[in-house]
């Protein structure tokens, strides 16, 4: 019974220290720089977007991209993993393209609107694409 008391002692203070690692770590929106819209579209075939964003710093990796779908309109932004606990200086235009997969359930008209920030008024701006879902 010792034994097993040790052996758990030391599994949860081994465990402790990993999380300890993840609290630096959080999700930051990121703009989208650009789109690259295919002009086909069919109803429950998977089609690629390629989104790209310009990565702030090294500490900053893709995690997934926001996504807000009301009706026929989506909204799409990217998230990234920042490291908060390193010293990150900016990056020099350093560019990542991800896919962006898209299933429409139906034809019809889709408008996609990609955040590239808030313009000095603090209004939110986007790229938008209104694209056309065939059978």
């Amino acid at each position: 019974m010792k034994r097993v008391l040790i052996t758990l002692i030391i599994s949860l203070t081994l465990l402790s220290c990993g999380f300890d690692d993840n609290q630096n770590q959080y999700l930051e929106i990121v703009p989208v720089k650009s789109v690259e819209m295919p002009t086909a579209f069919r109803v429950d075939s998977i089609t690629r977007i390629p989104v790209t964003y310009v990565r702030p710093t090294p500490c900053h990796q893709f995690s997934n991209f926001y996504y807000n779908s009301i009706g026929n309109e989506r909204t799409v932004a990217i998230y990234c993993l920042r490291n908060g606990g390193q010293n990150c200086t900016p990056t020099a235009d350093y560019d990542v393209t991800v896919p962006l997969n898209f299933k429409p359930n139906h034809t019809g008209n889709y408008n996609f609107r990609f955040w590239i920030g808030v313009n000095e008024d603090g209004v939110d701006q986007y790229i938008e694409h209104e694209v056309i879902v065939d059978h």
